[in-house]
This record gives structure tokens, sequence and C-alpha cells, in this order.
């Protein structure tokens, strides 16, 4: 009975020192999310990181409910929270500027009446702050996505 629990002890040691690799899902879902990032940084275009964006969707849905670790699924789900949620934001920013350009050409055109002209650049006021808000919001969200992908990493290398 004692040599049976000292080699229970002994593997449970081994087993301790020599963490189990990544699954297939893990790393795939781990490259996802990471493409996302390298596309921010390269500055590739906002469909570009849309399209990273809904492969790593792909990828972290069967992660909410596989068999993984918490600390890597709530790090993943996390990392695509702010990825999604700065992609939203880029997606505003976006609408927001086209939308603040049309106005602008419209408080210039020469068919508009004085009214319209003074409301049209009202709203491009009221669109250039709402850009700037996105503007100054926009890098904080993709930072704290960084973050929580980073964990995930963290959270494989100490994977029992």
């Amino acid at each position: 009975m004692r040599e049976l629990c000292r080699i229970s002890i002994l593997i449970f040691g081994i087993v301790a020192l020599f963490p189990s690799p990544a699954t297939s899902a893990e790393e795939d879902v781990l490259q996802a999310l990471e493409n996302v990032k390298v596309g921010v940084e390269d500055g590739v275009s906002y469909e570009k990181v849309a399209g990273f964006l809904a492969e790593a969707r792909n990828q972290v849905d069967p992660i909410k409910k596989g068999d993984t670790s918490d600390c890597f699924r709530v790090a993943v789900k996390r990392c695509y929270y702010w990825y999604r949620l700065a992609s939203k934001s880029w997606e505003a920013l976006i609408k927001n500027e086209e939308q603040r350009d049309l106005n602008a050409k419209q408080g210039k055109s020469e068919y508009s009446d004085d009214h319209m002209k003074t409301i049209n650049l009202k709203m491009v006021e009221n669109y250039n702050k709402l850009i700037k808000h996105a503007q100054e919001a926009l890098p904080s969200k993709w930072e704290y996505g960084n973050a929580a992908l980073d964990e995930a990493r963290e959270c494989l290398e100490q994977k029992p």
C-alpha cells in the first residue's frame, strides 16, 4: 500500500512538473486571436480585421463549451469580448465619419437654405465629438483584449 502511495505521489509530481501540451483547439483559438491582434498592429483595414474576428469567433465558440481550464476559457472569452467591442467601436467610428462628411457636404451645398446649412454644420460638430471620443477610447479596448490574450497564453503554460 505504501508503495502504491509513493508511486501515486511520484506520478502526480511528474505531471505537475511537465504540464500537458495545449490541445489543437486551444492552439487554434490562440492563433485566431493573434491574427486579430497582428492585423490591428499592422494597420490593416476594418474589413480585414472584421474577417479575422469572424474566424476567431468560430474558434472561440467551441472553447466556451469544451474541456479546457477555467483560466484559459475565461481569458479567451475576455479577449474576444474586448476585440469584438473594439471592432464595434471602430465600425461606429467609420459610420460617424461618413455621416459627418455627408452633413459637411450638405452644409456647403448651394441648394440648401440657410437654416438647413446651419443644422448640417451643427451636426458636423456633433459627429466630430463622437469621432474624437471613439478615437480616444478605441486603443484601450484593443489593449484590454491584448492583455487577456497574454493571460490565456499564461493559463496554457500553467495547465496541469
